[in-house]
């Protein structure tokens, strides 16, 4: 790496992601578990009446493990989950404290009360840094990720 190019990329400022580009990272991610609890329905779970299925034993075990660990995981390690990805934003902590997968688990738990109660949006739009409930008690903040190399 040049000297110019590490002078600017300890220079460069963190952009706050957009609200939308969350909401939309969101949707892919749900969307695909979705599919993957279909795809587990179709090749490992009982049918019954149309298109519904009942999966149980073994790979709703493997299912409920991939949907508790693979979204906190994700971000814990990479920063990012499939949707994030795509939407070009990341996860980091603030103030210089790296992501870890604890924080990933706190802001996946939390995220099921910002969901529900609609207050992840609600808090977000007002915080300064459009943190939701689990970005506040994780001590995280989701930036647009060119900006964090």
């Amino acid at each position: 790496m040049s000297d110019f190019e590490e002078f600017e990329k300890e220079n460069k400022e963190l952009e706050i992601a957009p609200i939308y580009s969350r909401i939309i990272a969101f949707v892919i991610d749900v969307i695909i578990y979705w599919l993957l609890i279909i795809a587990f329905g179709v090749l490992f779970g009982q049918k019954i009446e149309g298109f519904h299925f009942v999966i149980s034993g073994f790979p709703a075990l493997v299912l409920l493990v991939l949907f508790l660990l693979l979204w906190p995981i994700s971000e814990g390690v990479y920063g990012q989950t499939i949707g994030k990805r795509f939407m070009d934003i990341k996860v980091i902590g603030n103030k210089d404290k790296e992501m870890t997968i604890g924080r990933g688990c706190v802001r996946f738990l939390l995220g099921f009360i910002d969901v529900i109660f609609l207050r992840g949006i609600v808090i977000a739009i007002f915080d300064k840094n459009s943190n939701r409930l689990g970005d506040i008690i994780a001590d995280t903040t989701v930036i647009k990720s060119k900006y964090n190399g």
